[in-house]
């Protein structure tokens, strides 16, 4: 063992220009006090230009604003992580022109805060390869299980209901009613005839979307699949397509976006569902995973507060729930007619 640390022997100047991410120093009202090299280079900036400059000029102008409320959460509770996990992150370069970028922050001594910065240009490029093949793949699975329970419930029972009829017919002594039975059969077997084709259309065709809600839902999750480190498990119950308002999908969107986002940022989950659930009464959102759950000192809320905020506005609910075995459920339900969930639970 070496009597001395090895570090005290090291420059720390030639530590901070060999890291191969750029370094950016920054103080408690968001000054550049110090970057690296490879920072002036990432951000496309002469030497030593970004000293001096207000860290905002490095974000796009409609997230100004929010970067500044985004530091102040952070001056509240410092500590090292990575930005925007579960989110692109999106540097502006001096020429104006925009970058994806992973930058992850350490507090240091002083209310300053070091920042690493990679360009992550070709990482985006196979990252959005892989977000729209398990797209793909998502929707193509659930186009199956739809053409699947179509061929297997439906068309049987119809097909059993035919039997019936053709059955009963040659009992039935009225001419006109019989004809009139005939004339049912050959209906049920060319609406029979109609989903046989309408399961092939489903099941060959190639379209990656079609802006329905089953659609966005698998979209959404498939884009968290490479900040989570797996893939999510996508279920689907009911006529999602059909009986949902429209005034829902936007928030049943919302709802599973934050409650992925909350698993990449806090779970250290290693799997992971959504599941979207269609009653009578009511549609239900879950966002399940087998992590550690939110921090106890988790004080960031806005995303979960909004999520309140939109199960008020579809008179429904929204709650999570700690597993004592570890893992969360992100639950948000409303009613799919005019009736509040809490109308339906006094009925």
């Amino acid at each position: 063992m070496p009597e001395t640390d090895p570090l005290t022997s090291v420059n720390t100047h030639w530590v901070w220009e060999a890291s191969p991410d750029g370094m950016v120093l920054v103080d408690c009202d968001g000054i550049i006090l110090a970057a690296s090299s490879e920072a002036h280079r990432v951000f496309g900036y002469e030497p030593n230009t970004l000293i001096g400059c207000s860290v905002e000029v490095l974000v796009t102008d409609d997230v100004d604003a929010k970067h500044k409320a985004h530091r102040a959460d952070f001056a509240e509770s410092p500590t090292r992580r990575p930005m925007g996990v579960g989110n692109r992150l999106i540097a502006r370069r001096a020429d104006g022109t925009m970058i994806p970028v992973h930058i992850a922050l350490a507090p240091l001594d002083g209310g300053f805060t070091l920042a690493a910065v990679r360009d992550m240009t070709t990482h985006a490029l196979v990252e959005d390869r892989l977000v729209d093949l398990t797209r793909r793949r998502l929707i193509a699975e659930d186009r199956e299980r739809i053409a699947r329970d179509l061929h297997d419930t439906v068309i049987q029972e119809l097909f059993a209901l035919g039997m019936t009829l053709q059955s009963t017919v040659a009992t039935v002594p009225d001419p006109s009613l019989a004809e009139r039975l005939d004339g049912a059969v050959a209906a049920l077997d060319s609406v029979i005839h109609s989903i046989r084709s309408l399961i092939f259309d489903i099941s060959h065709t190639n379209k990656a979307t079609d802006g329905s809600l089953r659609t966005k839902v698998v979209e959404v999750a498939a884009g968290f699949t490479p900040s989570l480190g797996f893939e999510p498990t996508v279920i689907f119950r009911g006529p999602i397509d059909t009986a949902v308002p429209l005034s829902h999908r936007d928030h049943i969107v919302a709802v599973v976006r934050e409650g992925l986002a909350n698993v990449a940022r806090h779970a250290d989950a290693s799997s992971g569902a959504v599941s979207v659930v269609v009653s009578d009464t009511d549609v239900t959102v879950r966002v399940q995973d087998d992590g550690r759950g939110m921090p106890p000192d988790h004080t960031r809320r806005s995303g979960l507060d909004n999520l309140a905020t939109r199960a008020v506005d579809a008179s429904g609910r929204f709650d999570i729930e700690g597993d004592p075995s570890g893992g969360t459920t992100l639950r948000w339900t409303a009613p799919i007619n005019n009736r509040s969930i809490d109308e339906e639970t006094q009925r």
